[in-house]
Parts: C-alpha cells; structure tokens; sequence
C-alpha cells in the first residue's frame, strides 16, 4: 500500500464554502550538508478542500515511496501555504489546512443562513420597530438598460429609497460579527435572452444604501441555491463587508482565480475533469453567466479555435442586457486580430456596446473595460465618445472591491466622486 497525503480542512472551517486549490508536491533529500528538491510529483493538480461537498478522493494524493516531500497548495484568493512533511511507509499522512477566505472575522463568528423566500422578518422587540434596521439585504430590479454614464443615477436612486423591496435579510439591531444569506433561483433559468431586465444586491446599513453587487439572478444549480452572500466585518465599529460567493466548488474557484488574471491556475481547472464535467453540465443548460467566465479565459489567454470566436460573438449577440459578452470578444479583437483602423473600430463598437449595456457582472471585466478604452483613447486622444465612456467606466472601477468575482461597488465612494452631469 502506498502512502498518501489527505489534505482536509479543519473542524472550525465548516462553515467556509469548499473550494478547488491547486497543489505541488517534490521530494525532498539530504545531499551533504544540503537539502536538495527533486522533480514534482504533482503540480498544480486540483485538491478540493472544504468538508461540505468534499469527496475523500477528491482530497488524496497517492505518493511513490515514503520520506519527505515539500507541499505547496494555492488558493484562488491568491494566499498560499508551503510546508514540508515527512510521510512514513503505508501511512495516509493528514493535512490539515484551511479553507480559501475573503472576509476576515474573528473564529467566534455566528451564522445566520436565510433564504430569500419567504422573506426573513427580524424578531426584534416591538420597542425597536421604529428604530433604524442596522442591516438589510434586498434585490433591486432593475427594468430599463442603464449605461455606466446612468450609473451613477441608479446608484443616486437607491439612496433615496426609504424602503426597499424585495428584501431577502433584516437585522434590527446585529451584534455579531457576520452574516451567512443563501440566494435561491426564483425563476426558470435562463429565460432571459429578450430582454433588458437585471437585477442588483444592496446591503443597507442605518437604512442607507452601502454596497451595490452585481447579481447573476439567473444562475442555477441542481439541488442547492447557486449563491451565499456572506456579510462581515472585524468589530461592532467598523463596516460591513460584502461577498457574493458561488456554492459550485469548481466555478466558485474558476472565477476567483480567474479575477486575479492568473490564467494558468484558471485553465488548469478548466482543463480538469471535474471542471469539463461542470462546464458541459452549464453549456447544456444554457448559462450565460459560466458563458461568460469561459469568454474572459479565452479573450486573457487566447484561443486558436475559430468555433470559439463564433461562439463569443453568439454570446455577445444574443443577451442584449450581458454587457461581459461583449468586452471578452472587444479584448479578443485588440489582442488577436490585425492592428489596423478596421480592427481597432471593430473593437471600440464592442466596448461601446458593453458600456451601453452597464456595469459588467464580473470584476475582471470592468478592469479589461477601463484597460481597453484607456488604449484606444492614447490611440485617438481627440475621440470625445472614447474619453466619455472611459471616464464612465474608470469612476466604476476607482469604487469597486478589487478582490470579489462579482462586481461590487462601496455606494457612498461612488456618490462622493466628482461627476460630470
């Protein structure tokens, strides 16, 4: 019997979302006085950690021989955790770490995991009613196509609602230090090709509006709600932060990976077998949002298959209201195609397109926005539509949590900035 590494997550981390992490491994041995690193046995091979969907072989790793071995697991939130082990002879060596976070909060954290139907009244004592709710989650619909120079109306219009509709949280007075929501699909999936309908997640906190995240209303996965928004903050002082987190271990890494543009890790999912089988499971249903993601690696990291091309431009075609199918296969076209005025006018109607379309729903494609339109504006300084959409977009871009998969802009940051009307 061989023996092998079985990496786990520990008991306190039940509650985090299990996550695909990518892992290396090399010998190690003593040569003299030195210590000399051998070939990988595994490099970047995918290692599911979390312990609520996690299957056991999806966790080990079988070794040649026993002794001792350097172990290097990435995690999509860029963190990484090296260490060496020594592994005796039919042992299953176990290695517990944690699972990727992105909201820090203290280990004495208390859960509160609330679907949006029916909605969640707060049993707050009747003497608090009239007192300000100290948080609040609902989903603002929005009806009209809003470009990102109307963005900044929109988000204008959230501050002045006095009472959100569509509420899926409330908490009179929160004295913990975070909040778990589960988001549930409402409607059938993916009915949503003709038409300009989106839908928005906005935490209120004291009644007023703080963060706005872009939210794929439309995503579904068979038997569990496709997201968790998870609400934290470090003390009772400070402000809360928001993530919406995918529960699909696979994509949920896909896309983190996929927001800090490291390709490599991304396309090793992708290329993986449990992440064809949920690509296949996704491009049979029809998901625009998966769709989406898929566009972005291929536009990052190019693609030589023409039955791609066609496909972006199906994407960006097809969903009038998906501003992400659009900037994918804008960036395609200034990355792969001739660099004459042809090409570079071709492009700049995508990202035009996009723009017209709003905030993309994902971070990564907000950041290839402004990065497109900033070059096409060094290319033609005097191109006033250009200068217009980058400012737009660039306002955006200054506001929105860098870190998180979906675009998430801090309200009040953005309603403070100097904006042109």
């Amino acid at each position: 019997m061989s023996p092998t590494i079985v990496i786990e997550s520990g008991a306190d981390e039940q509650s985090e979302l299990p996550r695909e992490v990518l892992c290396s491994v090399w010998p190690v041995s003593r040569e003299g006085d030195q210590l000399a690193i051998g070939e990988p046995i595994f490099s970047n091979h995918m290692v599911l950690v979390g312990t609520s969907f996690s299957e056991r072989s999806s966790s080990i790793l079988e070794l040649p021989e026993a002794g001792a071995y350097l172990v290097d697991l990435g995690y999509p939130n860029g963190h990484s955790l090296r260490t060496t082990i020594s592994v005796d002879e039919d042992q299953d060596y176990r290695l517990v770490v944690q699972t990727p976070k992105q909201i820090s909060v203290v280990p004495e954290k208390v859960k509160s995991a609330y679907s949006w139907v029916p909605r969640v009244i707060s049993a707050a004592p009747r003497r608090l009613s009239a007192r300000k709710m100290d948080l609040e989650v609902s989903v603002f619909t929005q009806h009209d196509q809003v470009s990102l120079y109307g963005l900044y109306e929109l988000a204008h219009s959230l501050a002045r609602l006095t009472n959100p509709s569509d509420k899926v949280f409330e908490c009179a007075v929160s004295t913990e230090l975070s909040h778990e929501v589960t988001l549930r699909t409402q409607t059938a999936p993916y009915a949503i090709e003709h038409t300009v309908e989106r839908k928005w997640l906005v935490v209120h906190t004291k009644e007023k509006p703080q963060t706005l995240v872009a939210y794929p209303s439309g995503w579904f996965c068979e038997n569990r709600a496709p997201f968790k928004l998870m609400i934290g903050r470090k003390s009772r002082e400070d402000k809360w932060s928001a993530s919406l987190k995918l529960t699909d271990p696979v994509y949920g890494s896909l896309v983190e990976y996929l927001t800090r543009r490291d390709l490599s890790s991304t396309l090793s999912i992708s290329e993986s077998e449990r992440g064809k089988a949920a690509t296949a499971l996704y491009k049979k249903a029809g998901n625009p949002f998966s769709a989406a993601a898929a566009a972005y690696l291929f536009a990052l990291g190019g693609t030589a298959e023409s039955k791609h091309h066609s496909w972006m431009e199906t994407l960006s075609s097809r969903y009038s209201w998906l501003p992400d199918g659009a900037i994918a296969l804008g960036w395609k076209t200034l990355r792969e195609e001739r660099h004459d005025s042809r090409s570079w006018e071709k492009a700049k109607d995508l990202f035009a397109l996009a723009w017209s379309r709003g905030l993309p729903y994902y971070t990564v494609g907000l950041h290839i926005l402004v990065d497109a339109l900033t070059l096409l504006s060094r290319l033609d300084p005097e191109d006033l539509k250009v200068r217009d959409m980058l400012a737009a977009a660039k306002a955006a871009d200054v506001v929105c949590v860098r870190t998180e998969p979906f675009t998430t802009l801090q309200i009040s940051r953005y309603l403070g900035l100097p904006m042109r009307t």
